[in-house]
């Protein structure tokens, strides 16, 4: 499925940016299969539903931190085990 939007950007106090831009609504499963098979390990055996997309598109682009599937998996660890922190002080996560 293709979407046309007309969008309207926020650059900060006195730049926006208008025009057409083209997005593509796949489902996160999807971007699932695209990852490394330790990425896609990770994030099946994960305490928390991480967005696979994100991961994906550092790993394409060669983000330091994200360049094989075994930084991703540390990278989906480190956040599970952060959001676990967070949870077992009772802090309220808005």
């Amino acid at each position: 499925m293709v979407k046309l939007h007309t969008t309207e950007h926020d650059m900060g106090a006195n730049a926006k940016q208008k025009g057409r831009r083209v997005s593509l609504a796949k489902p996160d499963l999807w971007y699932f299969d695209q990852l490394p098979p330790t990425a896609r390990q990770a994030l099946a055996n994960a305490n928390f539903s991480w967005s696979a997309g994100y991961y994906l598109n550092k790993w394409k682009r060669g983000q330091r931190g994200f360049k094989s599937g075994r930084e991703i998996a540390e990278r989906v660890r480190d956040a599970d085990r952060s959001v676990k922190d967070i949870y077992k002080q009772g802090t309220r996560i808005t």
